[in-house]
């Protein structure tokens, strides 16, 4: 039985049938999410992840669904990995209709205290993971009758928030980039879109915590956040249903509604805010 998504017409959701998806970190949280709800609507996907186990137990999970799935164990930061990834999923697949490039982590530090290693860490997986998606599946994407980039980005790529600067830079940064590829590919067969979720209860916050200043603090501050933050399949499921409809930008949860309304009507206010809690 296909998954019901509120104010999707069952004949759009039909329409991704047999498709075949690729989603970069499909090995827990959105990105196995996702995998999840479109094995349930009759796609195929390839499964991108840095970690084996991750990405092996989503396979396990699609087991019960009739697709063709693959595992491909990669690092979106290596460009000759990324490189090499859309001809495997050929090899496997015979083609490519949507790429969803969701692989992020942050981390919980200052300016002053990230170190250069932090930022290429954080740049090279959120942002230039995203880049070389773009770039090197692209050309796959647009053989056929109609493709979808979906990027993940996130409320921070709204506004800078303290302590999570290299968050908040590339996520900006692929909020840009997914309007700069919406406008150059707008009227041909690849729709373009950008994922803003707010809190969502997933490993991102583990990581955060164990890269931080003050773990203690930080596990602190995140568990009040877990308590409010949305769980994945919620998420998935507002991003399909979004995908569907074909919208060019996707803001998920309450939280990122609220601030991206707020940035746009009271941006001075906003900042003052982020900058009073910072200080406390």
């Amino acid at each position: 039985m296909l998954i019901t998504i509120k104010n999707v017409k069952g004949n759009e959701m039909h329409a991704w049938k047999n498709k075949v998806v690729v989603i970069t970190g499909a090995g827990s949280g959105i990105g196995q999410a996702v995998a999840l709800h479109v094995a349930e609507l009759g796609c195929h996907i390839a499964l991108v992840d840095i970690n084996e186990k991750g990405v092996l137990e989503t396979q396990e999970k699609l087991l019960s669904f009739p697709g063709n799935y693959s595992s491909h164990v990669i690092d979106v930061t290596n460009k000759d990995q990324m490189r090499e990834l859309p001809e495997a999923v050929i090899k496997q697949h015979g083609c490519v209709d949507v790429l969803f490039n969701n692989a992020g982590i942050t981390i919980n530090k200052t300016f002053n205290t990230h170190t250069l290693e932090d930022w290429e860490q954080v740049v090279g997986i959120n942002l230039w993971g995203v880049i070389y998606g773009c770039k090197f599946f692209m050309p796959y994407l647009a053989k056929q009758t109609e493709a979808f980039i979906i990027n993940t980005s996130s409320l921070a790529g709204f506004l800078g928030m303290p302590n999570q600067t290299s968050y908040c830079v590339t996520k900006a940064a692929v909020k840009a980039l997914s309007e700069a590829l919406y406008a150059e590919c707008k009227g041909n067969n690849i729709h373009v879109i950008s994922v803003h979720p707010g809190a969502i209860n997933t490993k991102i916050f583990d990581f955060a915590i164990e890269h931080s200043d003050d773990q203690e603090a930080s596990k602190k501050m995140f568990d009040k956040v877990k308590r409010f933050a949305m769980q994945p399949n919620v998420a998935a499921e507002k991003i399909i249903g979004a995908t569907v409809k074909k919208r060019q930008r996707i803001v998920i949860g309450i939280d990122a509604h609220i601030v991206d309304i707020m940035k746009r009507l009271m941006p001075v206010v906003v900042h003052r805010l982020f900058a009073w809690g910072a200080n406390r």
